[in-house]
């Protein structure tokens, strides 16, 4: 049904992420799909910001975010290849997705709070803005 599925998780949130690709194992399994799983590394923000942290604070955050990610990729026992992408998360996710043609973006939900609602989630920007399908696992 859906041959390539990304996985957007914050590496940060082992819970979530194992809850995701969990899923997504049993969906790759099911319909014989492709995952590829992204996690996102903000940008610093304003060069005031960044002037706070060690030279090399980027390159560090993304070697360590990558094997991070591999590690709960294995350990969910998931065939899939990772992606460490530096941005906003919404706007990284969609491009990423549009750049492997993915037929659906599995994304997790969390329960809102005020600057969600003010801002919106990524999991929201993500089923607004993106041509791919969305699907939404909420706890």
């Amino acid at each position: 049904m859906f041959d390539i599925i990304l996985v957007p998780v914050d590496v940060s949130l082992p819970g979530e992420t194992e809850k995701l690709l969990n899923h997504a194992k049993l969906f790759a399994e099911k319909w014989g799909s492709e995952v590829h799983v992204v996690s996102v590394i903000p940008n610093v923000g304003m060069p005031i910001v960044g002037s706070y942290l060690d030279e090399g604070f980027e390159r560090t955050a993304l070697v360590e975010t990558e094997a991070e990610l591999k590690r709960q990729i294995d350990a969910a026992g998931v065939t899939g290849q990772a992606h460490v992408l530096k941005g906003t998360v919404y706007d990284r996710v969609i491009a990423l997705a549009n750049s492997l043609d993915v037929d659906l973006i599995l994304i997790g939900a969390h329960q809102p709070q005020l600057k969600d609602y003010l801002l919106g989630s990524n999991a929201a920007r993500l089923v607004r803005h993106s041509a791919k399908s969305v699907l939404v696992l909420r706890d």
